[in-house]
């Protein structure tokens, strides 16, 4: 009997070994898939689960496990159904040609091409299509110019994605996955670049002959190479005495080591020192899990040197006046700038796992709600309702709408910030930072939050002196950031309009109907898409007879058209209101007839051309 210990011990290993010998070798299909090169230590996913299923299985069910594939009948998201796609004065049209998926491109040449889909990036929010071009002896993998939006069932071009102002056509975006997507979005990646078109800077027209250990982000990006481990493994007598090689894992690492395990892909960043950047393009980058992130790379804050005669503003752009990132794939920057980091315990793990709960977020299903933040906080778990002034069980005493508010932008969304701070009304004004508690009270200025927080929690929260943007205090801090502030602004307060916890009073309900319908002639289409999205969640609360008008809206179509709709919108919205709504507050730049203060609005409107933003993903 004592022997069935060391039984249990070296059968997996024989297991194994009979299933590589007689049976489907998953390991060896993986390894002969195409990009794959697993000459680096790297031996992928398949290797992993078989010895390890459980995490093997729960891992496929990420989203991680996806965010990068090859094209087939079962990867593909998007309806290739030979529908034409507009955008401005260019035209795409996704169809099958049997196992092949196409899409009809723009062609300066020629016209129109036909491209063949060759890599897929994405599978949650959107995914992006991406051509496999030839050049000599080498290829780059071009993005293609629309996506298909997942929640949405429906083909997106890319202009009106990111955020940026409208454009006259197609074809902005075409980046190269080599030099980009590849970095994180895959595990074990190699650009191999073997030219560079300009070597002072990464452009278009580059080659590659790109590999990675395994396509999306798998077991290795997060526990590194395994060869070693696996080979020991096998050994019976090694795995017998437990003298195997061990993967590290970000849960037993030291504070520092486990954030950079995400923060290697989720902090955006440059390789250090800046002279290796040629070699991060040839072979990858160095950082391994268990190592310090920072003795490989510097991450991007807003006062990173921009070089190589590039904007200036590249990087400040993407951070909030005071430093707060306020872009997605900038999640360490907010994490490391947090005092829950620098006097405390926080990582990632500490409200995340991997391997457990919702692939959507993937938190931690033993901390949900504010258990992530009562773990530390026991004090404040005793009595919610003391520390936040508003109802235990509301929104107003969730931890993340005041600590972690939602503002910041990426795919087409707007995400809660990862820097975990407190809100203030005076610093937010002058970063030109949406304020988290304006993001609820709608319909409220900034004095008045002021007001409030300092009754509740002390005279450190002054009244704002200015705003960055430039409107005026007494306005309603919403609704002067959704008019006078930049894109990424007017992007936050037009998603927080449409959620179920924005709160205004009755001489407002109107008035953010009549906002958001406004906001479908703004600029950038990424926050006439926030827009409307807010004014259908609105009307699908609280019915005003608006359907067929918000059905006509398209956020993607030219001014011309969206014109005719956004007005007949604005005048089904004023006749409503009239048997509806209370009369409108006198701030709320909205008439006794429920009319827009046009005037008004051109006014802070204005503003916007000292806060132009274009920042593509």
């Amino acid at each position: 009997m004592r022997l069935l210990p060391v039984l249990a011990l070296l059968l997996p290993p024989a297991f194994v070994g009979a299933a590589l010998l007689f049976g489907h070798d998953p390991i060896a299909q993986q390894a002969n898939a195409p990009l794959l090169d697993r000459a680096h230590g790297y031996v992928g996913s398949a290797t992993c689960a078989q010895c390890h299923p459980d995490h093997h299985a729960s891992w496929r069910a990420t989203f991680h496990s996806t965010m990068t594939q090859l094209p087939d009948a079962q990867t593909v998201r998007g309806n290739f159904d030979g529908r034409t796609v507009r955008y401005g004065k260019d035209a795409a049209r996704p169809f099958r040609d049997g196992e092949r998926f196409c899409i009809e491109i723009p062609d300066a040449a020629k016209g129109k091409r036909t491209a063949d889909v060759a890599l897929l990036v994405g599978s949650r929010r959107y995914q992006q299509y991406f051509e496999r071009q030839t050049r000599r002896d080498g290829f780059a993998f071009v993005r293609l110019p629309i996506l298909w939006h997942i929640e949405h069932e429906r083909w997106l071009p890319l202009e009106t994605v990111f955020l940026g102002p409208d454009m006259e056509g197609l074809g902005h975006h075409a980046a190269e996955w080599n030099n980009n997507c590849v970095l994180c979005h895959n595990t074990g990646a190699r650009p191999s670049l073997l030219e560079a078109k300009d070597p002072a800077r990464l452009r278009d027209g580059n080659r590659y002959d790109s590999k990675v250990g395994e396509l999306g982000i798998a077991c290795e990006a997060c526990h590194g190479p395994g060869a070693e481990h696996s080979a020991q493994q096998r050994d019976p007598l090694a795995r017998l005495a437990g003298s195997g090689a061990k993967l590290p894992t970000a849960d037993k690492l030291e504070q520092e080591r486990a954030v950079a395990v995400c923060g290697q892909c989720h902090g955006a960043r440059l390789p250090a020192p800046l002279e290796r950047v040629q070699a991060w393009f040839t072979t990858g980058p160095t950082f391994r899990v268990g190592d310090r992130l920072t003795e490989h790379v510097q991450p991007i804050v807003a006062d990173t040197p921009v070089r190589g005669g590039a904007d200036p503003e590249t990087f400040s752009l993407r951070f909030w006046g005071d430093g707060t990132p306020r872009l997605t794939a900038y999640e360490y920057q907010g994490v490391v700038a947090s005092t829950c980091y620098s006097k405390g315990a926080l990582t990632c793990q500490s409200c995340h796992a991997m391997h457990a709960g919702d692939p959507r977020g993937q938190l931690r299903p033993d901390r949900l709600g504010n258990a992530m933040c009562t773990q530390c906080h026991a004090a404040i778990a005793a009595n919610v309702t003391a520390h936040t002034h508003h109802a235990a069980d509301g929104v107003g005493s969730q931890c993340v709408n005041c600590h972690m508010p939602r503002i910041v932008y990426g795919v087409l969304d707007i995400h809660r910030s990862h820097r975990i701070d407190s809100p203030d009304p005076a610093r937010d004004a002058a970063a030109g930072r949406p304020h988290a508690c304006s993001l609820c009270h709608v319909d409220q200025p900034l004095a008045w939050a002021a007001k409030s927080m300092r009754a509740w929690w002390g005279e450190r929260f002054a009244d704002p002196q200015r705003r960055a943007d430039g409107a005026p205090l007494q306005h309603g801090d919403a609704m002067a950031t959704l008019f006078a502030g930049d894109a990424a602004a007017r992007a936050v307060v037009a998603n927080a309009l449409g959620r179920p916890e924005a709160v205004f009073g009755k001489d407002h309900d109107a008035a953010v109907r009549a906002w958001l319908a406004v906001t479908m002639g703004d600029g950038y289409p990424s926050v006439r898409f926030q827009a409307l999205r807010s004014l259908r969640a609105i009307d699908a609360r609280s019915p005003w007879g608006l359907h067929d008008g918000l059905a006509r809206l398209d956020h993607t179509v030219g001014a011309e058209a969206r014109g005719k709709d956004q007005a007949g919108l604005l005048g089904a919205i004023a006749r409503a209101a009239a048997t509806r709504a209370a009369p409108p507050a006198s701030t709320a730049l909205l008439g006794r007839d429920f009319r827009l203060d046009i005037a008004g609005v051109v006014k802070l409107t204005d503003l916007q051309g000292r806060n132009l933003i274009a920042i593509g993903e």
